[in-house]
């Protein structure tokens, strides 16, 4: 059974292979206060309530109506309005875990790799400015990443963003200090594995660069809105929970 599995994961990746991904764990509320500011602290914490409430059967976003669509981006709308960092990107709680609970991006930036569904994980080094987005088919603990039959990790290494638009238009984004909330993440190496067992690789060319842009960070939740070039009719949805 695994040699068959083998072959169609090769035969479909070799089909299929190109951009970058994140994603999603099981059904459960992570509403804990943490450090929440005192001021506005409950008017987040509710609105977070109804967010989670929104997106509950739609699959991570992988599963959406369109006015279910309307309804989750207005709400985590009004919560990236309540943010009360000048400089999300530069804060230290980016470091870390972090689990897409929903995003509107497409595969496999959504959690599917293929045709199979998982949870995907971004682990955040600032120390070193590098990240990896780590996806997991058949995991098992809170964060769904234990034990996985299938794993595929990006790794990639990221900057603040100058403000210069990554279509080659030389264009530059209106605005001063881009770096305060938007990175500029470059794709270096992604591996996939089955059973543990190293299955496909590849690199990506210097110029695969995405921006992403910190809407909302707090010790718990964080909103990033990521795009292929920096400008804001292309950008994609990210909400996510601290991961463990």
């Amino acid at each position: 059974m695994h040699q068959h599995l083998v072959y169609l994961l090769l035969s479909l990746l070799l089909a299929a292979s190109s951009s970058a991904f994140v994603l999603p764990p099981a059904r459960r509320t992570y509403l804990a206060s943490w450090n929440l500011p005192s001021l506005g602290g409950e008017v987040i914490l509710s609105t977070k309530a109804e967010i989670e409430a929104a997106i509950l059967g739609t699959d991570r976003g992988r599963s959406t109506s369109q006015s279910q669509k309307h309804q989750i981006h207005a709400l985590i709308s009004k919560l990236e309005s309540m943010c009360q960092l000048s400089e999300p990107a530069r804060d230290q709680r980016m470091d870390g875990p972090w689990v897409v609970l929903y995003t509107d991006a497409p595969p496999p930036s959504n959690g599917q790799l293929l045709v199979w569904k998982g949870i995907a994980k971004q682990v955040i080094d600032l120390q070193v400015g590098r990240y990896r987005n780590e996806l997991y088919v058949g995991g098992k603990g809170e964060d769904e990443d234990q034990d996985a039959w299938l794993k595929a990790v990006l790794d990639a290494r990221w900057e603040e963003w100058d403000g210069a638009y990554l279509d080659n238009s030389g264009d530059t984004a209106p605005g001063a200090d881009f770096g305060a909330s938007t990175w500029k993440v470059t794709f270096e190496c992604l591996k996939i594995s089955l059973f543990d067992v190293p299955l496909f690789t590849q690199q990506f060319k210097e110029s695969s660069a995405r921006t992403w842009k910190m809407t909302y960070l707090d010790d718990n939740t964080r909103i990033v809105r990521a795009g292929k070039t920096g400008r804001e009719d292309d950008d994609l949805l990210f909400y996510m929970r601290r991961g463990s």
